[in-house]
């Protein structure tokens, strides 16, 4: 897979999850509000960014003793957060937005950020995912304006589309992310 198409779906994949929460945030709105959602937006955009560099610092400092399994790291990280994602797109069970009865922590500022650091748990295996496999932190700018972007957007389209659409988006997301783990491990395998 070409490097810059590879950073593009990482970006992409990372932001479905932020999209999907912004987009049950937004749900729960009658009205499209764009102050909001660009509030919204920047809280998960950063969040996800700095995930992202939290996990590549990290997966720096040990990257020396790690090079011989480095691929099987990537792998792992990759896959399991995906099927992670998969799984939760696949969920059944009604979620706030679908009830229409948020949590009192889905109401206040307070509760959008302790959602989108919830949300960015993966943004940080991510980072040391991709530390482990040579990229630059630079990423992190791209997952965190690509989650700004996502987030935003989802959040004005939520009072029109609700949940469902936000399921099928982390069922990509996660499919892509098991997609780059399996690239990265057969590109290390093949020297290629």
């Amino acid at each position: 897979m070409h490097p810059v198409l590879t950073l593009a779906l990482i970006c992409l994949a990372l932001s479905t999850d932020a999209f999907a929460a912004a987009l049950a945030r937004g749900a729960q709105q009658r009205t499209h509000d764009a102050a909001q959602a660009i509030r919204v937006g920047s809280v998960f955009g950063l969040s996800e960014g700095l995930m992202f560099l939290l996990g590549w610092g990290l997966a720096q400092s040990v990257a020396v003793h790690a090079q011989a399994f480095d691929h099987w790291i990537a792998l792992v990280l990759l896959a399991a957060i995906g099927v992670l994602m998969v799984r939760e797109g696949l969920r059944n069970e009604p979620d706030e937005a679908a009830t229409g009865h948020p949590s009192p922590a889905r109401r206040t500022a307070l509760g959008t950020v302790l959602t989108a650091v919830g949300t960015s748990i993966d943004a940080a295996a991510i980072g040391v995912a991709m530390a482990l496999a040579g990229t630059s932190a630079w990423l992190a700018l791209g997952i965190g304006l690509t989650s700004f972007m996502m987030s935003a957007i989802g959040y004005l389209i939520g009072p029109a589309l609700g949940v469902r659409f936000g399921q099928r988006a982390e069922i990509g997301g996660g499919l892509v992310l098991i997609l780059i783990g399996l690239s990265i491990f057969y590109s290390h395998m093949t020297g290629g």
